[in-house]
Formats: structure tokens, C-alpha cells, sequence
């Protein structure tokens, strides 16, 4: 290369360096522009090929959710069986075994089979979905839906039968567990401390009162699934008392405008719904020594006039391990006046 060329290079590899400089390219101190990146889409993952089809033997256990030392027996308290789906129905392909139940997977299984998940008979437990596809790798989906003909629907886990490890003797096995809440829908309720006082001497000035309603369990390690929260006042004019929001554990601070409203000729309902069954429903929970409050707290405005009296009610409905609607509700008087 000429002389004249490599001079040229040279010049402008010493430009390029001082505006970089003076541009802090090359600081290592220097502050980049902050921005939020969005969240990663997970690389989906490849579908398997081939059939898993053969012969294997599937386990299953079963926990308390909110006690994971604590087992619960198959068969006694809850029930977990094993299916297939194949010609646009179910087919029943074996129930618990004390020491595995041996399942037959065809190809027309393509590589899945689905764990039926229940509480046994009358047993008060309802079956923790989240929890269960979180801690069995093996689990991909489920379904909520009526699989026995009882009009009752059941949780249906799929289950990928792909990559079983083949075993030193016998047929290759994995193991299925459960994790179930202790259904306390019959015994839970507003305690003594969570049914405030009537609120008095509220005057004719405007005014916003804080109801602090909060609902509990009777027990630790038992749970209720909530469906529904109502606050309701037995006035229909709106000015005189309007609820601005209400506290709801799993939701927070939720305001009025995300309630339904509803006048009657007798009431103001503002209805709150927080699921439709067992499988949407908010579930509040009580682990061992932990706090056994769930707060309601309600802030409403209040414009009375003389001699005013009305009673606002907070109502829960709470979804039974038998898929029947529990309500507890307390109600509370604001006066106007002493």
C-alpha cells in the first residue's frame, strides 16, 4: 500500500477515536440509555415425535397444599385415576395402585395420557391446579370438565408420556402428584374482630367512612375458594352513599367503576366477580402460622342528611369441594347522627 494511503488511514482512525471520545462511545463509566426491554416469548418447545406407545407403570401421590409434609390417601380423601382420549372419548385405562397402576399408551394417544383429579366421595378438598402443573414437569395443560357422566365436572391433567426412562426391571415408570386445599367453605366467616361497629355521628357534611370488614378461616392449612364479593346499601340514591373501592386479597385496592352496579327498588349492589367455579375461582388460604385475616376494608362516600340511617352488607360467596354456593355476610349500620 502507498505511503500517501496509509497516512490517509490513519488520519481517519485518529478522527474516529476523539469523536468517540467526546462522545463517551469508549467510557466504560459512561451512562447508556435506560429503556424497559419486553419480556422474552419463550422459545416454544419442539413437539415430540413417535408415539410413546408401550407399556408402563404410573405412581401417584397426593399433598395438602398448604402442608406439603402432610399426605392424604388416595381412595379416602381424594381420588386420582388415569385416562385416555381416543375416538372422541374418554377411556378409563386404570385407577391408584399402592405400588403403581400398569397403563397401556397406544398410538392413538399420541404420546398423552390425562390424570383425573378429586376430592373422594364427600371429602371436604379441592384440587390445587396451579400448584400441581407447577411442580410435575410432565404436566402440560388441564381441562375442567364432566368426564365421569355425573354432572359433576373434574380437573383432567395432561400427562406427556414422552421420554420415560426405560427401567433395570420392569415397565418404565414416573410418578404423578397431587396437590389438594382443605375445603373450609362450611366453617369460614366474618370472626367477631372482622364485623365492625356501627359507624355513628357521621354528620351531613361530606364524608368518606372506612368499613374495615376482613373475613377468616377456621382453621390453618385449610382454604376457601372465592367466587364472588358484593357490597350492598338499602338506599337507591347514589348520592347519598356511593362505595369508592374495596380491598380484596389476590385483587388489592379494586375501585367501584370495576364492579358491576345494579339498582334495585330497595338497593344499591356493586358486585365484584372474582370466578365462576372451581377452576377460576380466587383461593384464599391459611398456611401454617400465618396471618388468618382476609381484609374487605370498603371506603364509601357519604353525603347524609339529617337523621339518615342505612346498613351496608358485605357478602362472600365462596365455591364448596361439592361445587355448591356458600355465602357469609355481615352487614354494618352508618347513621347520621349518635
Amino acid at each position: 500500500m502507498e505511503k500517501k494511503y496509509v497516512g490517509a488511514l490513519g488520519l481517519i482512525a485518529v478522527l474516529c477515536i476523539t469523536v468517540a471520545y467526546y462522545n463517551n462511545m469508549l467510557a466504560p463509566y459512561a451512562p447508556a440509555p435506560y429503556a424497559a426491554q419486553p419480556t422474552p416469548t419463550p422459545t416454544p418447545t419442539p413437539t415430540p415425535t413417535g408415539t410413546a406407545a408401550g407399556t408402563y407403570t404410573l405412581k401417584d401421590v397426593a399433598y395438602n397444599a398448604l402442608d406439603i409434609s402432610t399426605a392424604l390417601t388416595l381412595g379416602t380423601n381424594v381420588d386420582q385415576s388415569f385416562y385416555g382420549y381416543r375416538n372422541g372419548g374418554w377411556v378409563l385405562l386404570g385407577g391408584h395402585g399402592a405400588t403403581g397402576t400398569d397403563i397401556e399408551v397406544i398410538e392413538a394417544d399420541q404420546g398423552y395420557i390425562y390424570v383425573l383429579c378429586a376430592r373422594h366421595s364427600t371429602e371436604a378438598f379441592i384440587f390445587d391446579v396451579a400448584r400441581t402443573l407447577l411442580m410435575n414437569p410432565r404436566a402440560v395443560s388441564y381441562q375442567f370438565l364432566d368426564v365421569t357422566g355425573d354432572n359433576i365436572k373434574e380437573f383432567m391433567i395432561k400427562w406427556s408420556m414422552y421420554d420415560i426412562p426405560a427401567a433395570a426391571s420392569g415397565y418404565p415408570s414416573c410418578t404423578f402428584t397431587g396437590y389438594y386445599y382443605g375445603d373450609d367453605s362450611g366453617s369460614a366467616a366474618f370472626p367477631t374482630g372482622g364485623q365492625p361497629a356501627d359507624i355513628t355521628s357521621i354528620g351531613t357534611s361530606q364524608a368518606t367512612k372506612f368499613i374495615p370488614w376482613y373475613f377468616g378461616l377456621s382453621a390453618e392449612k385449610k382454604a376457601v375458594g372465592v367466587t364472588k364479593i358484593e357490597f350492598k346499601v338499602n338506599t337507591t340514591n347514589i348520592a347519598l352513599l356511593e362505595l369508592q373501592n374495596l380491598y380484596i386479597v389476590g385483587r388489592g385496592v379494586v375501585p367501584a367503576s370495576s364492579f358491576a352496579y345494579q339498582k334495585t327498588d330497595t338497593y344499591q349492589i356493586w358486585t365484584l366477580t372474582t370466578g365462576t367455579d372451581l377452576s377460576s375461582a380466587i383461593i384464599w388460604g391459611v398456611p401454617a402460622n400465618t396471618n388468618n385475616k382476609f381484609d374487605l376494608t370498603a371506603s364509601v362516600k357519604c353525603t347524609f342528611s339529617s337523621a339518615l340511617n342505612v346498613t351496608a352488607t358485605c357478602t362472600v360467596y365462596q365455591i364448596s369441594a361439592g361445587q355448591t354456593i356458600v355465602t357469609d355476610a355481615d352487614e354494618v349500620l352508618l347513621q347520621e347522627g349518635t
